[in-house]
């Protein structure tokens, strides 16, 4: 199709379609919408109501006890360094996962009843078999994942373009999901693999696209107000996406059937994929999962071993201390001010050997930073007792201090702890408020 074709197809000619709905397509609309009604009232009361106790219960299933104590770290951690507009996204991909597993049957009952109130057949329906189903959604699952994986990756980086290229990735993640997931039952009924069906899709990319954004966009809206919000949890915020972003896409369906039939009809005949490319995506899929699974959990291991931080017994060695101090010139041009060393003993009492790799303490003045202390790293093993010299960098720039009657206020310490190399994980140390 063109691109003109491509724009009156999914803009007008498919909206005008829901013009042929009749009686049994209707009933299986409502009957979509209020199943989805049901399983969120149910769902959403018992997580609502239980959601401490399922909780621990993940916990307990996913990590030793000993892991336990730092899950409200973790969970800080991905909130936080994410972009609002990505946990939206995802939450809202997350939904329609959640809609496909419990209403697939009666999604697919509504396409085919609006199918058939079309009279635009595109041949005998004849379905996969239930292994081939299998396999299917197993593979569209896992490129779910593996995609979510590398957009959370890039937004964990605290930099411009990670976060410009993690939404740029979430967004576009977002509107093709939503077309794939939507326009595929019909195209699997007449024999189309997940394969063939991207392959319509890319050929016909400005029309997936736009049909995602168009169902999307209401949630989307929605969810940005509600991440603002500071009344509502991350749980609270899910649900009312949820119930949404069932609205909209039981109206999809329909309008997904005839853009899919559509697209099929206009669209040359497309070839199954070669043996060879059907190798090479299982391949990079492999790999990218792979990489994004051992990332993920050497994240989390390395986050495990920066909390021993805290249970660990200090002691300092007072007769020790020296201080190396520059010229005063030298620390007025933001230059070193001088070094710090002293004696440290640290108690590791875990039953996890203590890895304190380089970090820095950064001071800041209304956003303007003030002064870093670098602190090389050390290592500490289980049950052990070490006599460290710790050796600290003190730059410093008071140049941004113009206005001196406010110089108590609007100051901020933090702590950084590399978790993996240019991701760092912040702890806030002081922070005064003017």
């Amino acid at each position: 199709m063109t691109i003109v074709e491509q724009i009156n197809a999914t803009l007008w000619q498919s909206w005008l379609s829901l013009r042929h709905i009749k009686r049994r397509t209707a009933a299986s609309l409502l009957v979509y919408f209020a199943t989805g009604c049901i399983i969120f009232i149910i769902c959403g009361s018992l997580l609502l109501h239980h959601q401490e106790s399922l909780k621990q219960l993940l916990l307990d299933y996913l990590f030793p006890e000993s892991w336990q104590s730092i899950s409200e770290q973790m969970f800080s951690f991905f909130f936080e360094s994410q972009a609002k507009q990505v946990l939206a996204n995802l939450i809202i991909s997350g939904s329609l996962v959640v809609a496909s597993i419990f209403l697939f049957p009666i999604k697919e009952r509504l396409s085919a009843n609006f199918e058939s109130d079309l009279n635009l057949p595109l041949g005998k329906a004849e379905e996969f078999s239930l292994l081939r189903q299998g396999v299917e959604e197993t593979r569209l699952i896992i490129f779910y994942l593996t995609a979510q994986l590398i957009i959370l990756w890039v937004g964990y980086y605290p930099y411009s373009w990670a976060n410009t290229l993690s939404i740029t990735l979430s967004y576009v993640f977002l509107f093709y999901t939503f077309a794939l997931d939507i326009i595929a039952p019909t195209l699997q009924r007449h024999q189309m693999t997940y394969g063939r069906i991207n392959k319509l899709l890319a050929k016909n990319l400005l029309a997936a696209m736009i049909f995602g954004l168009c169902f999307s966009l209401p949630a989307l809206f929605i969810g940005q107000w509600l991440m603002s919000q500071e009344d509502y949890n991350l749980l609270e915020i899910s649900l009312i996406l949820f119930l949404v972003n069932l609205l909209f896409i039981a109206w999809s369906i329909p309008i997904g059937t005839y853009l899919a039939i559509q697209l099929r009809r206009r669209t040359n005949q497309v070839k199954a994929i070669s043996s060879s490319t059907t190798v090479l995506s299982y391949l990079v899929t492999f790999v990218l999962l792979t990489g994004g699974l051992l990332l993920h959990g050497r994240l989390l291991q390395s986050m495990h071993h920066k909390s021993q931080v805290l249970k660990a017994n200090y002691d300092l060695d007072w007769s020790s201390f020296s201080l190396e101090l520059h010229s005063l010139g030298e620390a007025l041009s933001q230059r070193s001010i001088g070094q710090l060393s002293f004696d440290l003993l640290i108690e590791n009492p875990t039953e996890y050997d203590l890895v304190f790799e380089d970090s820095e303490i950064l001071l800041d003045k209304y956003e303007q930073p003030i002064s870093r202390i670098a602190i090389k790293g050390f290592a500490v093993p289980a049950g052990d007792t070490h006599h460290l010299t710790m050796q600290i960098d003190v730059t410093s720039d008071f140049s941004s201090i113009s206005d001196y009657s406010s110089a108590l206020e609007g100051w901020r310490m933090e702590y950084r702890l590399q978790l993996f190399p240019g991701i760092p994980f912040i702890v806030e140390i002081y922070d005064h408020e003017s």
